[in-house]
């Protein structure tokens, strides 16, 4: 009589092969992971973070840390996000990227702060956040492509200098979606 796994064993496999996705540390390139678009302007001598989704140039003195962040709450997707962080360890940056799980609200609901705006030579919407432990505030950007896949690309900047700012700019400018073509409401 033919064996067939039970639906909680079935349950318990995909989490056991979702985690493993999900722990997959970043890579630099020259790696063997699936390529994604190769950053636009990468600055010489910049680093490349090459992940399944994306790719992102940062300065050789930053350090890309993979953090797997799972679902909290019945509808939400667990992802991975990347932070980078600067020489002092500073969680400066992140992006990550997760399936959207309901493109109709996606595209009927604009959050009154989302201004629509091009960042990466992408159509994005931006937000500025504050939260309690960033009292400066945190600049949002999201993106979603064709293929349902939403990204955040957030600054832990609000507070910060000028320069600052724009070196931030200047790393979220090489972002590159593995599908950059926009999703169409």
């Amino acid at each position: 009589m033919p064996h067939f796994l039970t639906r909680p064993a079935l349950a318990l496999l995909g989490t056991f092969a979702l985690l493993c996705l999900a722990a997959c540390a970043p890579t630099t390139s020259g790696s063997t992971a699936t390529p994604t678009a190769t950053p636009a302007r990468v600055p010489a001598g910049w680093k490349v973070l090459t992940t399944t989704y994306f790719s992102l140039a940062y300065p050789p003195d930053w350090t890309p840390v993979a953090k797997y962040v799972p679902k909290n709450y019945p509808g939400e997707m667990a992802y991975t996000d990347y932070f980078l962080n600067t020489p002092d360890g500073h969680a400066q940056l992140d992006v990550f990227a997760a399936p959207v799980s309901s493109v109709p609200l996606y595209c009927r609901v604009a959050r009154p702060q989302a201004q629509p705006t091009t960042l990466a030579g992408l159509p994005m919407r931006y937000a500025l956040f504050v939260y309690p432990d960033a009292p400066g505030g945190v600049r949002w950007w999201s993106f979603v492509n064709a293929q349902k896949m939403g990204y955040g690309l957030r600054a832990y900047d609000g507070d910060a200098s000028a320069a600052t700012k724009a070196q931030d700019d200047a790393i979220l400018a090489t972002f590159r979606p593995d599908d950059a073509t926009p999703l169409q409401c």
